[in-house]
């Protein structure tokens, strides 16, 4: 969605010879494949199928390709909120963690790509994330390769110190989790342990007093923040709205 925000201070409308109609916002989905290389943009007229932050048409005759500079997109959506996912404890789960940390990870990802781009996920980890296909997504393999202090950043805790709240979803720039997948082991204070040595703020999510009323899948709750940011949607009911039926029935 902020894609078509900042693709629409370079041109009206976009123009696309195909689309994907399941898609809630198919400006920004077409402009995510743009970026990725792998679909086309013009500006032949066409017939209006959607209309948000910019215009897009439908003409499957199309011929003019837009002039639009990539670089352009690509710097301005880094001024836009980043969520980094942690993996380095990776090779201590056992393979039920390993495969659902990636699946969150691949979700996550997708999420991402709803609202912004690639670039603004990064992930640390020396694992293979050839899982996630094509990507621009900032990878680094150890934590000591990436500058924690680059942004006003906090770490998503679930045993913080301190409740993140509304206000936080401003104050912060980027936002840390830890790639922890709680299968068969007993991990209550893995993110304090995985980011022992970041002089960073934690903070926990909670929902009418309680951590338990959280979701903890890493996509689940990078949705719920994305929700509140771009949507201007209250902490607490986006919680609720983006939880599982299954699981907001215990709340």
């Amino acid at each position: 969605m902020i894609l078509e925000k900042i693709t629409s201070k370079y041109i009206n409308y976009i123009t696309v010879r195909n689309y994907d109609k399941s898609k809630k916002y198919i400006g920004q989905d077409c402009i995510v494949k743009y970026l990725l290389n792998k679909k086309r943009l013009y500006k032949d007229d066409g017939e209006i199928i959607y209309k948000n932050f910019i215009e897009v048409k439908y003409n499957k005759d199309a011929k003019e390709e837009v002039d639009i500079l990539k670089e352009k997109i690509l710097n301005d959506i880094q001024n836009e909120k980043k969520f980094l996912i942690d993996n380095s404890l990776y090779n201590l789960l056992p393979n039920k963690g390993k495969i659902s940390l990636k699946t969150q990870i691949s979700q996550s990802l997708k999420v991402i790509r709803e609202y912004l781009f690639d670039s603004n996920l990064i992930l640390i980890g020396d694992i293979d994330y050839s899982f996630l296909g094509k990507n621009f997504v900032n990878i680094y393999k150890k934590q000591e390769d990436f500058d924690f202090y680059k942004y006003k950043a906090v770490i998503l805790d679930p045993y913080g110190d301190e409740i993140f709240n509304d206000k936080d979803l401003e104050k912060y720039e980027l936002f840390i989790l830890g790639g922890i997948v709680d299968v068969g082991l007993n991990w209550q204070y893995a993110t304090q342990y995985l980011f022992r040595n970041i002089d960073l703020p934690h903070k926990r999510i909670e929902l009418y007093g309680s951590i338990k009323n959280v979701p903890d899948r890493i996509n689940i709750l990078i949705k719920i923040l994305l929700d509140s940011i771009y949507l201007n949607i209250p902490l607490e009911k986006s919680i609720i709205t983006n939880s599982p039926k299954k699981f907001i029935r215990y709340i």
